[in-house]
């Protein structure tokens, strides 16, 4: 439905009117999903910065705008314990959402010459393998695991090899702050392994505003067809987009890409937020590509339905506006755009959950 904003300004304001005296949502108001099967986030990111858990966040990091915003939008800038208490509010808002579950991420960084950490060059922050299974232990009707690994590691292999005996069920590469080149023909046996062990390869292409980076030229979707012709079920994070004002977009480039193998998929995290609004109207026009989209979040970055003013009823407008959950209003305003139950129900079937 196509509002001018002077219409939905209004219906702001009436749904602000009628909120002086009264909620303006209960949960039961969003429509019921229409089926029982498993809806999964694909993309929630556990975060830490405990060297005690294995966690840890470089200065620049914590002085970059994300930082100190997401902390307050979480409420958790006066936390004492700042790991405990992200885990504990991640996971009473995948209880009070609609979602059955979500996979939850690592972070793991760049590599040097001696194929170990490098702290110093655009690793932003670390969240260790070990600390995610601790998490994923204590919660296991919750999360599931996704390990990162750098495949650049001297014991990559051996990682990917024990994480996948502890239960990964995916693992994450990001090109732009690993500074690892995905096409790169020594990750053969990497990719072969994740083939053999079922476990699901995501890899982040598009641009990078979060965290440090070297650059996007290895963001680009064309650089998983090593991983594809291996044999591995890809999940290209963020489809190639970027935000609205990136000259560099790669969405092109996966649309060609899915036309040639059948095991790559994309998640439509982020794809909600202020910044990203071109993206998921143009996916969304696009039959090819939702065939092979999964849902994602990329919680704890927030959903915004006013950059989709032109396309929302004023009512679930003001509805998502306060939802105060970011799973569920991330899920909800999608759904509102949207986003078929086929896309919702993908990610379970990818994980063998159905």
């Amino acid at each position: 439905m196509n509002i001018s904003r002077r219409q939905f300004i209004a219906g702001l304001g009436a749904a602000g009117a009628a909120g002086m005296t009264a909620p303006l949502w209960r949960p039961a108001d969003y429509p019921k999903l229409e089926s029982s099967r498993p809806v999964v986030d694909m993309h929630v990111h556990l975060f830490g910065v405990l060297e005690k858990n294995g966690c840890w966040i470089s200065p620049a990091q914590r002085a970059h705008w994300s930082h100190a915003y997401l902390l307050r939008l979480l409420d958790l800038d006066h936390a004492d314990d700042l790991d405990e208490a992200y885990v504990q509010r991640l996971a009473g808002a995948v209880r009070r959402s609609s979602l059955h579950r979500v996979v939850l991420q690592a972070w793991d960084g760049r590599i040097n010459a001696q194929g170990a950490v490098d702290r110093n060059r655009t690793t932003s922050l670390l969240v260790s393998n070990d600390y995610l299974f601790k998490v994923v232990r204590r919660f296991p009707d919750l999360f599931i695991p996704c390990v990162s690994i750098n495949p650049y590691r001297s014991d990559a292999m051996e990682e990917l090899a024990r994480c996948a005996d502890l239960g990964a069920r995916m693992v994450k590469i990001h090109p732009p702050t690993m500074d690892a080149d995905p096409n790169k023909p020594c990750l053969k046996s990497f990719y072969r392994l994740c083939c053999e062990r079922r476990v699901i390869l995501m890899v982040h292409t598009g641009n990078e505003h979060a965290a440090e980076s070297v650059g996007l030229h290895n963001a680009d979707p064309i650089k998983l067809e090593l991983a594809l012709e291996e044999g591995c079920t890809v999940i290209a994070a963020h489809a190639g987009t970027g935000q609205f004002y990136d000259r560099e977009r790669f969405f092109r480039n996966f649309r060609q890409l899915i036309q040639r193998h059948a095991n790559l998929y994309c998640d439509n995290s982020v794809m909600a937020s202020m910044l990203r609004w071109r993206n998921l109207p143009e996916m969304l026009r696009d039959a090819g590509v939702l065939d092979r989209m999964v849902h994602g979040s990329d919680y704890p970055f927030p959903a915004n339905g006013l950059v989709f003013w032109n396309r929302l009823r004023p009512r679930m407008a003001a509805r998502l506006m306060e939802e105060k959950n970011l799973l569920e209003r991330d899920l909800q305003l999608k759904r509102a755009l949207g986003i078929s139950q086929a896309v919702l129900e993908r990610g379970a079937a990818l994980l063998h959950l159905l």
